[in-house]
């Protein structure tokens, strides 16, 4: 067996594999120069060459693990937010880099592993090793898991046969669906104004204007609404969840808990990254969002001498919103 068929041989379910070649994405050179994006590296030649990775670079090979889920218990009457099911359970980044350690070990090669980490643009080795093609939502589409999954991929310097891209180049035609869903309008024709992404909002450090709070809505981090319009989302794998504080936390918990119990819930999640602060806030700000109720202003009131200035600012902007919905 050759040792492209072995690797295509780890696909699952709910992956896709691919494989492509290390040589630069010059291709898209100009167009990083021009835009500004957050987390991301900022030396534009490490975003687009593989050999100042890895000096020794001959192939790419990229996995997308789908994390596309569906609640199937029952919701009860406490007030909850809104979560990312990329959030969801174990950090993606952990499951990717352990599939990956995997399939470097079973085939006894060598390579650097990079799951969001790397400075490469994680689409463009996407599209390059033939798992997919961006979409209008800027997400990569693939036929088996549509956009919902992650990428991961190995640098190697194993010289591998890259496979042949057979989707669709133009796989949204006409179709305009997670335009118009897009609450905040950050998704555009002809690209993708991340500033005003609800997902981006949920992660950023500050949000000054009543705009950005407003767009959050009841998101407490990330958000799926270009995702479950998307019609190539339709009929792919699903993993069905029951955990009803998983998929919609409980506001009053996270506005409540430790830092040991923000280490057992959320920590190995990705969104822990961005630690307990921002979650919380995310939360006041969900609060001040939904209706006026005598639970949420008891939950806020309690909040009211919070040592922590920032979210004392968010507390009692909060109660000032929905006392005026009285």
């Amino acid at each position: 067996m050759r040792l492209e068929q072995k690797i295509y041989s780890f696909e699952e379910e709910n992956t896709v594999i691919g494989i492509g070649d290390a040589s630069p994405f010059s291709n898209i050179k100009h167009i990083l120069e021009k835009i500004d994006t957050p987390f991301v590296e900022k030396d534009i030649e490490k975003r687009i060459n593989p050999k100042l990775i890895r000096e020794d670079a001959k192939s790419i090979i990229a996995l997308g693990l789908s994390y596309n889920k569906i609640f199937v218990g029952n919701i009860d009457n406490k007030i909850r937010g809104k979560i990312s099911i990329g959030a969801m359970g174990l950090d993606y980044h952990i499951l990717i880099k352990e599939k990956l350690e995997y399939i470097k070990n079973s085939l006894n090669i060598q390579g650097d592993i990079f799951v969001d980490t790397g400075p490469l643009v994680d689409r463009e080795v996407a599209k390059r090793c033939g798992i997919g093609q961006i979409g209008k939502s800027g997400n990569i589409i693939n036929k088996k898991l549509g956009s919902i999954f992650f990428i991961g991929y190995i640098i190697t310097n194993v010289e591998l046969k890259p496979t042949k891209n057979t989707h669709i180049k133009d796989l949204c035609k006409d179709c305009n669906k997670c335009i118009k869903a897009c609450p905040s309008g950050s998704i555009l024709e002809n690209g993708f104004n991340y500033k005003m992404c609800i997902s981006y909002l949920t992660q950023k450090k500050q949000l000054d204007s009543e705009e950005e709070r407003k767009l959050i809505n009841r998101q407490i981090y990330g958000c799926d609404i270009c995702q479950k319009v998307c019609p190539y989302n339709k009929n792919t794998y699903i993993e069905k969840v029951s955990n009803l504080d998983m998929f919609y936390p409980n506001i009053e918990k996270i506005l409540t808990m430790s830092n040991k119990e923000f280490e057992m819930t959320y920590k190995k999640t990705a969104c822990g990254w961005r630690g307990k602060k921002i979650l919380q806030r995310n939360a006041i700000i969900a609060l001040a969002n939904g209706k006026y109720s005598k639970e949420a202003l008891n939950i806020l009131e309690k909040m009211k001498n919070d040592t922590r200035e920032d979210i004392k600012h968010y507390v009692l902007w909060a109660i000032e919103k929905l006392n005026d919905k009285r």
